[in-house]
């Protein structure tokens, strides 16, 4: 039975709690307190509805009670299998699997409640969770402390709020510019710098240097001219990672004196520190934070500027690992496209680019396939999903696809047909869209250069047509037949018009046309309008033309796209 008297929520130790659940990735977080012969949750993230109501339970359904019991964490992987909790009923009751409950002290240094990180599934928990959660376990109990010593109503102290400042501003960081706009940030609201920047250390065919981490809007002139600096005791970022401690200056004059030989024409501001950014295993860079005026460096601000780094590093870290794995991606996903042929009298050119700011990859490919008959045939398609799942089914999908479109003379229907029946027999499981198409010849058409396109659409945007006036057509004789993956026994329809010379065909994947919150029609509208722009450049030109005028800087979909222009032959 829970106790009575329901405990009200506090907004600051729920952004605690919040801060676990994004940091650490967990359904649960709690700042919990034992007091009474109770559990109270002054700050919670994730919590059932009869129990976020009360905001307490009974000891019988705390996990937390062990951690001030004991006077240390407690890290539990798999509680149903822990001789010391497994009969909590917390367990049972509140699905608590995976725990890991760091002490919170009062402002006499009394274990009094933990902040805990809590999943419903087994968990291996690694040490950067256990770091995370142990420095804002640190932040929790400076808050505790200074409430107790100070009326609430003065607020958190300049420490606290830098550390909630950090961590909820570095906590969505992804990109190394992010981390960097971040920190500079942080540092200017809650240090009173005038600028603050990272350097991080980079190894190429010349050496170790450290090259400054910039960003739009930055404006950091003086750090633009010294970009790229010796990892070593020539400039204070450098003499700080040898030395591994952080180096103070009251005023300008006093590191220019060490440093004579370094470019000071655009130097600004007078105090500053430089700061080593990583672990005793890892040295990542440096940061500097720069005054306005002369001053001596208080023991707070040494603690605050710790604090700082500790958040910079962590933050750095996973944004060269995302990148890592991006790139690793990326690498993969362009080496899933094919090389074009090149038939007589037609002209292919095809473009590929990633979504940005994401670790993923997407399903979208193209290819251009020329039959033993020389019929040449086109594809252009997208599977459901950006993940590294979507990539390996449209490698699937895509060599499938090519050896029924070299070996199986036939209509691009029935090869559509093919490829699905084949993904259910082989289990392939994944959903995608395609536009098949075939370019045919007769011998009437010879002598003026015209072809006869015969395609199928399986669930894609329409195929687009510029002729040699400029004039740019949807191809959509109907609605789309159902998408791969859906319906492998469905019906299947070609479609079927003639070229003439000098014509354009464009095949796309949606990423070139839809924008959130648009109607398609609207994307299809300016892919028209710019594909008549453009229709006279050469067909790798066109391509490029047309990117730039529709792809947005930051994409939010992958985009493939597929040309070919139709000459007469000479």
């Amino acid at each position: 039975m829970i106790p009575a008297g329901a405990v009200s929520a506090d907004p600051s130790f729920d952004r605690y709690a919040r801060m676990v659940c994004r940091a650490l990735g967990v359904p649960v977080a709690l700042v919990s307190l034992i007091e009474e012969g109770r559990q109270v949750f002054p700050g919670a993230c994730g919590l059932p509805p009869e129990v976020d109501a009360e905001r307490q339970t009974p000891l019988s359904h705390s996990l937390c009670q062990h951690v001030v019991a004991d006077q240390r964490p407690l890290v539990v992987s798999d509680a149903r299998e822990h001789d010391r909790v497994r009969d909590n009923l917390a367990v049972r009751d509140l699905a608590v699997v995976a725990y890991a409950g760091w002490p919170i002290t009062d402002h006499t240094g009394t274990i009094v409640g933990s902040l805990c990180a809590i999943d419903h599934e087994p968990r291996a928990w690694t040490s950067g969770d256990l770091e995370m959660l142990e420095d804002l376990a640190a932040a929790c109990s400076t808050e505790l402390s200074e409430r107790a010593m100070r009326a609430a109503e003065e607020g958190l102290s300049h420490r606290s709020r830098v550390l909630l400042a950090l961590s909820e501003a570095l906590s969505d960081t992804r990109t190394l510019t992010d981390v960097a706009r971040a920190v500079e940030q942080t540092a200017l609201e809650h240090l009173g710098c005038l600028r603050a920047g990272i350097w991080l250390r980079q190894v190429d065919e010349h050496g170790e240097h450290l090259a400054y981490v910039d960003y739009p809007g930055a404006g950091w002139t003086s750090a633009q001219i010294n970009r790229v600096l010796p990892l070593d005791g020539t400039n204070p970022l450098g003499t700080a990672i040898a030395r591994r401690r952080p180096l103070y200056f009251a005023d300008r004059h006093a590191q220019n004196r060490l440093y004579p030989h370094l470019d000071t024409s655009r130097q600004v501001g007078d105090a500053r520190s430089f700061v080593p950014l990583g672990s005793r295993d890892e040295t990542l860079g440096a940061l500097a934070l720069v005054w306005e005026s002369s001053r001596e460096i208080s023991e707070e601000d040494r603690i605050t500027i710790e604090a700082l780094t500790s958040y910079a590093t962590q933050a750095l870290q996973r944004s060269i690992l995302l990148q890592e794995r991006l790139d690793a991606l990326v690498t993969l996903q362009n080496s899933l496209m094919p090389q074009l042929p090149q038939p007589d009298s037609l002209q292919l050119a095809a473009r590929y680019r990633p979504a940005a700011s994401r670790d993923q990859v997407g399903g979208d490919w193209y290819d251009a396939v020329v039959m033993p008959s020389g019929l040449t045939n086109l594809m252009v398609g997208d599977v459901v999903g950006h993940d590294i799942a979507a990539a390996a089914i449209m490698g699937q999908l895509r060599n499938m696809l090519r050896a029924i479109a070299w070996s199986v003379d036939d209509t691009p229907s029935r090869n559509v047909t093919r490829l699905d029946q084949a993904m259910q027999d082989l289990a392939v499981e994944g959903m995608a869209s395609l536009v098949y198409a075939r370019i045919e010849q007769t011998e009437e058409q010879r002598a003026t250069g015209a072809r006869t396109l015969r395609w199928t659409n399986a669930g894609h945007p329409p195929p687009l047509l510029v002729g040699a006036d400029g004039v740019a057509t949807l191809l959509q004789d109907g609605t789309p037949d159902l998408m791969l993956g859906v319906h492998p026994e469905g019906e299947r329809a070609d479609r079927r018009t003639t070229i003439e010379a000098d014509s354009l065909l464009l095949l796309y994947t949606d990423g070139l046309v839809e924008r959130r919150g648009e109607d398609i029609t609207d994307g299809l509208d300016r892919l028209c309008a710019a594909a008549g722009r453009h229709h006279g450049l050469p067909v790798g030109a066109f391509l490029d033309a047309v990117l730039a005028d529709l792809v947005p800087a930051r994409l939010d979909d992958d985009v493939a796209v597929l040309a070919v222009k139709f000459r007469a032959r000479a």
